[in-house]
């Protein structure tokens, strides 16, 4: 024990805090993880269907959940934000490391909520930050090969370190997944404790001492720490929190988010006789599981807490004044394999038809999920050899190089995970194949991510974004020029079958929903081409995972025909690969498109046939035409559909700009001609039907947008009489307005102009806003008041030099408590 507190106070775990002066530590855990949902070869993620009205599940989740809980509301008596509180200060908490780079790269600010609030809560908590780690991209562990499951766990370490800028005291195992390799393994890695579920205890013992008490079935006592010690008997170990059970079943299941008073009397009826209750649950409770939980969470831990003494805290100050005083032996589940949070059976969830599912209907089975990890174990294990193989020509020890891959994957300097890891000096193609080695095995291990077994089909989004990441390994091996076992890999893939008869077998889904979505340099060359044909195409840039250039472009139009031919060349950031494309694409009008790619080409091969094509634009039939190009330029041939999903939006749009004025206009030629007798019908109370009130609402809307495009930036009123004067007249007729894109206009100005006035809070900047405010009034348009409440919030709490008249009207208009005005804001 005098070994292991003189190795915590080395790491900063021991604190000089006092013991507070309270009986019972309260300790909240919310576990926040979203699987990698990224198109492996475009590295952006694409629409996902369920998610509307956002564009996928991750931009919904974080304004549910993510967002809220950085700055969820408290409010008055009144209904009148009271306090906007960072909960992260107050939970305990890990976020996914996938989930963290796309915060980061998406919403930088709520991003750095998140890191500030683990600075924060280190200051206040003797040096414990609230954040703890977790495996890298949520794979579980007990089923992973040794040397995968090890760098699961160096990489979120490496993750953590990278973004909290401090050592992780303790990390969330996937699914609590654990066995006792697993737990060694943390021991190994000098990790100081984990979070279980009280089910996954077996026995316990007070230290130092021989007999076991049984406590499987839950029957642990959840309100004391516990110690595992290594299996090797050198007496290392880790320490391990058990949740408790009916408590966050209350939380996640039960309505115990409905009040605040409800959550703190749940986390009251903690069972046991030691000095802490703790929970844990899946972090989206507070917010998407659960709407408003966020705000039950900040009322709770900001202002009932502090009202009633109660001590919250986080695992790692509370195991400075209440280390474990027994020892404890895993249930390793009924094969033996380890057990988890979510499986009653153990792991079996994720390897085997078990019983456990999410979702689906009457008579669907799981049976799916053991050929499906057979097929991945497969490709992995082939990987596996030709990575070490090959790696081995560059690295001195390959596997401590994927180890250390984190780094590069991090963006931090790739130089110096050459010159720590690298033979030699390796040359560009060496670096090239090295690096392209290892994102191989990045995305093998990606593919294990634990969602793809978790719900009840093969079909479903998360199981096919698994068999995306195998293709993109495939392709990876085929880049090394080497014969992948794609077609060995389908046939093991073909044994597991969807519960829906039309999806088929796996090789069916894969080629279904995994080849359409496949992204090849001639895919991104022909987006390239056919984007040019009808956007204003920089020269250089980047798009899908690489950078481009465009070189000897030629673009001219004859008739209703367009013609682009270029040399593009790529480079992808990952590896650094290059490959040239040659392209001609044409535009014979609407939505029809056609564009030929070859890679094959000079310099001067392309120069010749791009003279001959052009030789014959304006002299040559469609068909001969089209011929050439094919000759000249294919075979491989690509259209509309092939253009990336970004780029397919803004080509649609373009092409839709000229249908939609031409509806517009007979939209409104036939409200003009029949405008009396609607607003007639109107005024005799007869409701209209849909065919007759569409033209009318249809075209005030669209002139009430444009009368709004053309002032803008004006905070005037007057200014916008004419759009006031056609909102009037809409809503006098029983007409529905539906000016979606006037309100996201007026919610930036305004954000704009509070921050503005937060800034420099002189009364014309303050009165500027409130005008504002009264505008949006007026034009009854549906503004969200979440960012200026935050910035005048933030502003209240820094300054104190605001006009007191402007400022009590203008936090009145947004919905702000005046107590504000007594007490600070706050943080």
């Amino acid at each position: 024990m005098g070994q292991r507190r003189d190795a915590e106070q080395e790491r900063g775990y021991i604190s000089a805090s006092p013991m507070p002066d309270r009986s019972v530590a309260f300790i909240v855990h919310g576990h926040f993880y979203q699987p990698p949902r990224e198109n492996p070869w475009t590295d952006s993620v694409d629409k996902e269907p369920g998610a509307e009205p956002y564009h996928d599940w991750n931009e919904r989740i974080f304004h549910e959940c993510y967002r809220a809980n950085a700055y969820a509301r408290v409010f008055d008596e009144s209904g009148r934000v009271l306090r906007i509180v960072n909960n992260y200060e107050h939970l305990s908490y890990n976020i996914g490391p996938t989930l963290l780079s796309w915060l980061e790269r998406e919403h930088t600010i709520t991003y750095g909520r998140i890191i500030e609030a683990d600075r924060r809560s280190a200051r206040a908590r003797g040096g414990h930050g609230n954040a703890i780690a977790q495996g890298y991209n949520h794979t579980i562990l007990p089923l992973c090969s040794p040397r995968d499951a090890r760098t699961q766990v160096r990489w979120g370490v490496a993750d953590f370190r990278h973004r909290f800028r401090r050592e992780p005291e303790g990390l969330w195992l996937p699914e609590t997944a654990a066995n006792h390799a697993v737990l060694d393994l943390l021991i190994e890695e000098g990790l100081r404790f984990t979070i279980l579920s009280p089910y996954q205890a077996l026995k316990v013992r007070k230290l130092g001492t021989e007999e076991w008490t049984d406590v499987s079935l839950g029957r642990l006592d959840p309100t004391r720490p516990y110690r595992y010690l290594h299996s090797d008997g050198s007496g290392r170990c880790v320490d391990i929190f058990f949740y408790d059970g009916p408590v966050a079943r209350s939380i996640a299941f039960e309505g115990a988010l409905r009040t605040s008073q409800g959550l703190l009397d749940a986390l009251g009826r903690g069972r046991g006789g030691g000095p802490m209750v703790n929970v844990a649950t899946d972090g989206e409770s507070y917010g998407h599981h659960f709407k408003f939980g966020d705000r039950t969470v900040a009322h709770a831990l900001e202002m009932l807490a502090k009202d009633r003494d109660l001590w919250v805290t986080n695992y790692g100050e509370l195991l400075d004044h209440h280390p474990p005083e027994h020892e404890v032996q895993l249930w390793l589940g009924e094969d033996g394999q380890g057990s988890s949070w979510s499986c009653a059976h153990g792991v079996g969830r994720w390897s085997r038809d078990c019983g456990c599912h999410t979702g689906g209907k009457e008579g669907w089975n799981q049976a799916w999920r053991a050929p499906l990890r057979t097929a991945l174990d497969f490709l992995r294990d082939e990987c596996a050899t030709l990575y070490e193989g090959h790696a081995s020509e560059y690295f001195e020890d390959p596997w401590a190089a994927r180890d250390a891959y984190v780094q590069a994957i991090l963006h931090e300097d790739p130089q110096e995970f050459f010159r720590e890891h690298a033979r030699r000096e390796l040359t560009e193609r060496e670096r090239v194949q090295a690096l392209s080695l290892l994102e191989m095995q990045h995305h093998s291990m990606l593919m294990y991510t634990s969602c793809g077994w978790f719900f009840s089909d093969l079909a479903g989004i998360e199981t096919t974004q698994i068999l995306k990441y195998a293709g993109r390994t495939i392709d990876f091996m085929r880049e090394l020029g080497h014969i992948a076992p794609f077609r060995a890999f389908l046939e093991r893939l073909a044994e597991a079958r969807s519960n829906t008869p039309e999806e088929g077998n796996g090789a069916d889904v894969y080629r279904r929903h995994v080849v359409p979505v496949r992204v090849s340099p001639r895919r991104v060359t022909a987006h390239l081409a056919i984007s040019g044909l009808v956007l204003d195409a920089e020269p250089e840039g980047e798009v899908a995972g690489y950078e481009y250039q465009l070189l000897h472009t030629e673009q001219r139009t004859h008739g209703n025909v367009q013609l682009i031919t270029s040399q593009v060349s790529l480079r992808r950031t990952s590896t650094g690969r290059s490959y040239q494309e040659s392209a001609a694409a044409l535009h014979l009008g609407g939505v029809d498109f056609y564009c030929v790619v070859r890679n094959d080409l000079s310099l001067d091969d392309f120069k010749s046939a791009a003279e001959r094509l052009w030789s014959q634009f304006t002299t040559a039939s469609m068909p001969v035409l089209l011929r050439l190009a094919a000759e000249e330029f294919g075979p491989k041939e690509y259209g509309l559909e092939h253009v990336l999903p970004g780029g397919a939006h803004h080509v649609a749009k373009k092409i839709m700009g000229g249908l939609l004025e031409r509806f517009a206009e007979q939209y409104a030629y036939l409200y003009e001609d029949h405008r009396r007798t609607l607003e007639m019908l109107q005024a005799a109370g007869i409701h209209l039907p849909k065919e007759l009130s569409a033209a009318a609402e249809i075209t005030l809307a669209r002139r009430f947008e444009m009368e709004i495009a053309k002032q803008r930036e004006s905070h005037d009123p007057d200014a916008y009489r004419r759009a006031i004067a056609i909102a009037e007249h809409a809503y006098a007729h029983g007409f529905h307005l539906d000016p979606k894109v006037a309100s996201r206009t007026f919610e930036s100005m305004l954000a704009h102009s509070v921050q503005v006035a937060s800034a420099r809070p002189t009364k014309e900047n303050l009165q500027a806003a409130l005008e504002l405010l009264r505008l949006i009034q007026t034009l009854r348009l549906d503004v969200a008041l979440e960012r200026p409440q935050e910035a005048l919030y933030s502003a209240i709490a820094t300054r104190s030099d605001f006009p007191a008249d402007e400022l009590a009207t203008l936090m009145k208009a947004l919905w702000l408590s005046p107590s504000l005005l007594q007490a600070g804001a706050g943080s």
